[in-house]
């Protein structure tokens, strides 16, 4: 098992790191709606943000700015999903909180995108802190999975990858 860390505890990442040029599927339950969805990249690329629980500091600062982002960059889509119910999800957006061009996804049901990707905690069950760009085909040409759960995610190395495309 993969380790990462939360200050100075151990948590283990169930099953194997997703690989670059893996194709995966985003399913999961869109913010407000227990029903299960699949994403529709639209032959567009996306920006993948994985994360513990929405009703955190790092993770509300880590949807700010990704949102800060999603207004730069509309020809990505922006996607984000975490084990928050997607009734919580929806609470947080209707509390004000700017969410910009992100689809927000609920991974509560069965943890199918986190164990796909490799990042399920098997301590508390929440998707580690990542970052992914999927191409046109829903393939990982991108990752960036936080070792330490508590950081923020690099978002300047997010940023060099995007203008690169």
């Amino acid at each position: 098992m993969r380790i990462i860390k939360m200050k100075n505890n151990d948590l283990h990442l169930l099953g194997k790191e997703v690989e670059l040029n893996q194709k995966i599927e985003l399913q999961g339950a869109f913010v407000g709606s227990f029903e299960q969805k699949t994403f529709n990249n639209e032959s567009k690329y996306t920006v993948l943000a994985t994360f513990p629980s929405i009703n955190t500091q790092v993770c509300d600062m880590q949807i700010l700015e990704l949102s800060r982002i999603s207004a730069k960059y509309p020809e990505f889509n922006f996607v984000s999903f975490s084990a928050d119910l997607p009734s919580a999800l929806n609470s947080y957006i209707s509390s004000g909180h700017p969410v910009g061009n992100i689809q927000m996804f609920s991974d509560y049901y069965n943890h199918n995108v986190a164990k796909q990707l490799g990042i399920l905690i098997d301590e508390i069950h929440l998707l580690a802190r990542a970052m992914f760009i999927l191409d046109k085909e829903n393939k990982i040409i991108y990752k960036q999975i936080n070792q330490e759960l508590t950081d923020q995610v690099d978002f300047d190395q997010l940023l060099n990858k995007l203008n690169s495309l």
